[in-house]
């Protein structure tokens, strides 16, 4: 009997497996895009490690189109004779056509991030689709290319109508035939009959990040990814072991271990602090950094020889979130882990910290008050003024389609917070998002059209990079008349790397530049040292010898101590030292790239044993809420 239901069912099995058919072909598609597109990315790879990634992408794809389809096939194949009606049947293709117009939409957007990170998109699709404003503008930057995706779709349904309207299924349901689907979607779901479902890292086993990137697609990603952390494992087991691995030694409190104070000098300091945050500002587009010929950055290449500078400064993440928390609370973005606009355990603030000191606190972005969650984000880090486009007035002439652009413009950003500091009495503390140069790119008048211009090019970049140069170049000199600007420290950074115009090479992806300007306070000079924005919170409090106890597993950059930076890139996570790169899946070792000539088997297994503790230090104490102390 059930045999034969089984035999009935056949047609029913097929057309669910047509289904089937037309999505993996469209993730096939996009990956083929990928890899052709992007090529570059995957010269590395041999043709046998190709056809692998290749062949165990369909595993993935077959997870992903399962949980897009499960609902309209179990839907469209109950054995009940209704479902068979020509209504109820038209009522499932149009939700079927849907979902494939959605992901043809998503997987499109998933392209196009590809370049910007070199990397599928995660949990940034929660963060981005809190922003409406931006997604506005972005859409409408690429306005032709979504217009051209509805118009095919439009196009496309009648034939997708009438192939399913072959499919003559009347009479032939079972209930046999049902529960054979719905196990078969099951296991197709969590990628086959193992202890486990497959998870983003699982693309990694192989040890390749490029093998990684080419068998993931975004909509696996990102759904996997920003659910929960739950898919990304971590076997914690030492917490002494891991503290000795990082330096970090002899805790006062073991309950609290990186609980610090500020280094105690022999003369009070009453310094203020003035942060400049610029978007994707890479060191390569520095000529004074980078060695290159840009042209675009006159004023900070000015800044080299009165600051102290670093050439190994590394963002912590690939968000404006992630370098912002990482400045803010020297908590490190880490897979699997909330960042600061949902976490939950107790953090420093580097606000809070400089409220508690009688300083006043001012976050200034270019962009709208709510862009990019900057509002929820400032308050968070304990800022009792925040203000955005909204409320400063525009200073300069800009073209009349740009003016009132979301991003808004640095120059008056920078203005507005000179204004609002010069009516300070006391100490301040003043922190300037700068957004000008975010994608996509406006177009101004001369002196800022020195390369061919796009709104998503290189050029478009570059000569948005000369405006937003501009803009501290007189800001700084405005400044200058500032009765407490020689007290003043001036520290220009950027929130992450633009990866989008670099090659794969992992350094270029992450290094920042970062400037700590103050010729009375701080000597300048060039150091080679590793540190990361997380370096910054300890660097602050002890340069602006704020009282009170904090918590940090970054380091003074100031004392020059020989350091390292781990940086998150999606599920994976790297760190950058003397001794080379290393890249990491938290399950094994994906990439390694010596800093030496003569690769060190020993240098390769401390680095992986520092990134390890770092991750897992940082992922304990937060998730057992001892970071720090309320």
């Amino acid at each position: 009997m059930f045999l034969q239901d089984l035999k009935k069912a056949k047609p029913v099995l097929l057309e669910v497996l047509g289904h089937y058919l037309i999505f993996l072909a469209l993730f096939f598609c996009f990956r083929l895009a990928v890899l052709f597109v992007y090529g570059e990315l995957f010269t590395e790879l041999s043709w046998g490690q190709l056809a692998i990634s290749l062949l165990e992408g369909v595993r993935f794809d077959l997870a992903s189109t399962t949980i897009l389809l499960l609902i309209p096939m179990l839907l469209l194949t109950f054995p009940l004779r209704f479902t068979g009606s020509s209504t109820y049947r038209i009522l499932i293709q149009v939700i079927v056509f849907l979902q494939l117009l959605g992901l043809i939409i998503f997987l499109s957007a998933d392209f196009v991030y590809f370049s910007h990170v070199k990397r599928h998109i995660t949990n940034e699709l929660l963060f981005l689709a809190n922003d409406t404003e931006y997604l506005l503008l972005e859409a409408k930057a690429q306005w032709l290319a979504i217009l051209g995706v509805l118009v095919a779709a439009v196009l496309c349904f009648p034939l997708f109508l009438k192939w399913h309207r072959r499919q003559n299924v009347v009479g032939v349901r079972s209930w046999s035939g049902y529960l054979l689907i719905f196990l078969i979607m099951a296991v197709l779901a969590r990628g086959g009959v193992q202890m486990k479902p497959i998870a983003v890292i699982d693309a990694y086993r192989h040890g390749n990040g490029s093998m990684g990137n080419l068998i993931l697609n975004g909509m696996f990603s990102a759904s996997h990814y920003s659910i929960s952390g739950h898919f990304i494992e971590r076997k914690i087991t030492n917490e002494a072991e891991y503290l000795s691995t990082l330096g970090i030694l002899e805790p006062q409190d073991p309950t609290y271990p990186l609980e610090q104070k500020p280094a105690v000098i022999s003369s009070k300091r009453n310094l203020n602090l003035v942060v400049i945050m610029v978007e994707s500002l890479s060191s390569k587009y520095i000529d004074g950094l980078s060695g290159e010929s840009y042209g675009i950055t006159p004023n900070l290449d000015k800044l080299i020889s009165t600051s102290r500078v670093y050439t190994n400064f590394f963002a912590n993440g690939q968000r404006s979130v992630d370098g912002v928390q990482s400045i803010l609370t020297g908590v490190p973005p880490l897979p699997g882990i909330p960042d600061m606009t949902a976490l939950t355990a107790n953090y420093p603030r580097l606000g809070n910290m400089a409220r508690a000191n009688d300083i006043r606190t001012v976050f200034i972005s270019s962009t709208n008050r709510e862009s990019f969650s900057l509002d929820l984000i400032a308050r968070s880090a304990g800022f009792n003024e925040y203000f955005g486009r909204e409320d400063y007035p525009l200073l300069l002439s800009y073209p009349a389609e740009e003016a009132q652009r979301p991003l808004g413009w640095d120059y008056e950003a920078m203005m507005y917070l000179l204004q609002q500091l010069k009516e300070s009495e006391g100490r301040f503390f003043g922190y300037i998002n700068a957004s000008s140069d975010h994608t996509p790119f406006a177009k101004l008048q001369d002196p800022f059209t020195s390369y061919e211009h796009g709104t998503d090019t290189e050029g478009g970049y570059l000569n948005m990079l000369h405006y937003t140069d501009w803009a501290i170049g007189k800001f700084l000199e405005e400044f200058q008349q500032h009765p407490q600007f020689e007290d003043t420290v001036f520290i220009i950074t950027a929130d992450h790397a633009m990866a989008h115009f670099q090659s794969n090479e992992p350094y270029e992806r992450f290094r920042i530049p970062l400037f700590i300007y103050s010729p009375k306070h701080v000597e300048p000079g060039i150091s080679e040292n590793y540190g990361s924005q997380i370096d910054l919170l300890t660097t602050i409090v002890d340069l602006l010898q704020l009282e009170g106890t904090y918590s940090s597993i970054g380091s003074n950059l100031l004392e020059e101590k020989p350091n390292y930076a781990v940086v998150k890139e999606g599920a994976l996570i790297n760190i950058f030292s003397p001794l080379g790169f290393l890249q990491h899946s938290l399950g094994r070792m994906v990439h390694y790239q010596p800093g030496q000539s003569q690769p060190s088997e020993q240098d390769r297994q401390h680095l992986e044993e520092q990134v390890l503790a770092f991750d897992h230090l940082t992922y304990l104490l937060l998730t057992s809420n001892r970071w720090q102390r309320l």
